[in-house]
């Protein structure tokens, strides 16, 4: 009986991700920033601001992952049953490119503050974060009024 529903599991889940293999790269590149992002924040907590390691942050950073998995497929899924799969497809790379950006800016944030001052790694990460947080967003006007506004509603959260 226990191998029984093991199988049935087994097969389910293989099912499932046959089906979502058109949006395997998606997954693949967003599991590969997550997982930087993990520990490049775990590294920079232990390193620089001498925390343990926190079963809290983790499974957070765990949850976000899972919700933007699961946003992607939920995508891909509603997409295929209206005949619009390009469509989702479009969506879900417009969602994981955002993503990438702001988890590499993250990503590179932790390291800044991860290497030493004044090497060569440090200048190379320091302009990398520069690029994305200054200069990219004056080319993509819907970033830049994005972070304007929220900007904006968080000053006017403080007062």
């Amino acid at each position: 009986m226990w191998d029984d529903v093991k199988g049935m599991v087994g097969g389910g889940i293989m099912a499932v991700i046959a089906y979502l293999e058109p949006i395997r790269g998606e997954e693949m590149s967003l599991l590969t920033i997550f997982v930087l992002n993990f520990f490049a924040g775990y590294l920079s907590g232990m390193l620089v601001d001498k925390e343990p390691f926190s079963l809290k942050k983790a499974l957070r950073c765990i949850g976000e992952a899972t919700v933007f998995f699961v946003l992607c497929a939920v995508l891909f899924f509603i997409g295929d049953l209206k005949g619009e799969k390009q469509g989702a497809l479009q969506c879900i790379s417009f969602i994981s490119y955002t993503i990438l950006y702001f988890y590499a800016l993250n990503i590179l944030k932790n390291l800044k503050k991860i290497l030493k001052r004044g090497t060569s790694a440090f200048k190379v990460v320091a302009f990398l974060y520069y690029i994305l947080s200054v200069e990219f967003i004056k080319h993509v006007p819907l970033l830049s009024n994005y972070i304007n506004i929220t900007h904006k509603n968080i000053e006017n959260e403080k007062d």
